[in-house]
């Protein structure tokens, strides 16, 4: 039941599954959704089963994960073995903790195989079966289905030749972002003078702004950098405020702050929460005079903007147990204000998914879960979080 209630208050990210009902009442479970499975269950499990336990289920994750590279060599083989060596050493904690009698299972067996078969007939990707079952969906069946059932190969050609041709308030108060405005004031005139302004300056650069409007989106698509050249990544973001009974909804993302940032790895990156997407508008007014003029050519080359709340700075290694980053949020600034900027979106490396640290320890069967928490605000409320790097295979080969 809390591993039910854990699972329900994961925040959303871009490539995760939310299961609002919890995983216990599923009365079958296809290989999708265990995937999904695996993608969150680990942080929900730290802190409340056995050291041991968590390493042996981080080593067959670790094993998943790397079977599916689209690419191998010596070295990634290597890993493989090493994660199943590390799985076997600590599996025994399931069958001392009671969860089976025995271990003696023949898909365990097999990862025996895995690293052999690999180099014998290449990666994996190459003869699963996956990809095949889910082509038969799109067509075949469901190509079956819109037919009459009569000479139906000629109604499904023709069904799927059509699929194919249709395949091509405020902001402050509305996005729960109460640092906008005076980020963006200074966000403006940094780009003019390359200084920043003085709180003074500042009360004034928001009263006299050369705009009132700007045009906010509540999301945005992107390809961000591909880590096989074949393979085109794709990837999401979205800042939506809340609207009639749908919730507001604002992403977690990777952004590059440092030269040394680079496409994999943490090195150079911060956490942030994207709370507004937005661009400056082509014509302002003089703040003085308030005649229209044409935006300064800077605003353009910047493209669009986002407006960013910072997490603290990221730790310089991840927990050796479960190989997760821990992430704090940051405190107000002096004026009560959280501590945030404007960023090109062209920083923004990567969506992420942050679990937060869920209370209890191992062995305390009391409820511990605070009432307030769910998947809508949990990243408010929450203090303390895990930067989920099994959310997918990208972010499993980026976050660490």
């Amino acid at each position: 039941q809390e591993l039910d209630r854990r699972i329900r208050c994961l925040p959303p990210a871009f490539g995760t599954r939310h299961f609002k009902n919890g995983i216990s009442a599923l009365s079958q479970v296809s290989g999708t959704e265990r995937k999904y499975m695996a993608r969150i269950l680990l942080g929900c499990l730290v802190g409340k089963i056995p050291k041991n336990a968590i390493v042996a289920f981080r080593a067959i994750l670790d094993f998943i994960y790397l079977a599916q590279y689209p690419t191998h060599d010596d070295t990634t083989l290597q890993y493989m073995e090493d994660a199943l060596k590390v799985f076997h050493k600590n599996k025994e904690v399931l069958v001392n903790c009671g969860v089976r009698e025995h271990l003696n299972i023949p898909k365990f067996h097999s990862l025996l195989h895995y690293v052999e078969s690999i180099r014998l007939l290449g990666t994996t990707d190459n003869y699963n079966t996956e990809a095949f079952e889910r082509l038969h969906i799109d067509y075949a069946k469901n190509g079956w289905r819109a037919s009459n059932h009569r000479n139906v190969r000629p109604q499904m050609v023709i069904w799927l030749a059509r699929q194919e041709k249709m395949s091509v308030d405020r902001i402050e108060d509305r996005h729960n972002a109460p640092g906008f405005k005076n980020m963006l004031a200074q966000y403006i005139y940094i780009l003019k003078n390359n200084r920043r302004l003085t709180p003074t300056q500042l009360l004034t650069a928001v009263s006299h702004m050369p705009f009132d409007r700007v045009d906010v989106f509540h999301g945005f698509k992107f390809a961000p950098e591909p880590l096989t050249d074949s393979k085109e990544e794709t990837d999401a973001v979205r800042a939506r405020p809340s609207f009639g009974e749908q919730p507001a909804r604002f992403d977690t993302v990777v952004v590059l702050r440092e030269d040394d940032a680079e496409a994999t790895g943490l090195q150079g990156t911060r956490i942030g929460r994207v709370k507004v997407i937005f661009r400056l508008p082509n014509r302002i007014k003089d703040p003085r005079t308030r005649v229209p003029l044409n935006a300064p050519a800077s605003w353009a080359e910047q493209g669009p903007l986002a407006y960013v709340e910072w997490f603290a700075k990221l730790p310089t290694t991840p927990d050796p147990t479960h190989m997760m980053y821990t992430v704090h949020k940051s405190p107000l600034r002096s004026d009560g204000k959280p501590i945030a900027d404007i960023i090109p979106l062209s920083t923004i490396r990567q969506s992420c998914q942050l679990i937060p640290t869920f209370p209890g320890s191992v062995g305390d069967k009391a409820e511990q879960l605070p009432t307030d928490w769910n998947t809508h605000t949990v990243l408010d409320v929450a203090s303390k979080f895990l930067l989920n790097n099994w959310a997918s295979s990208y972010a499993y080969q980026t976050l660490w």
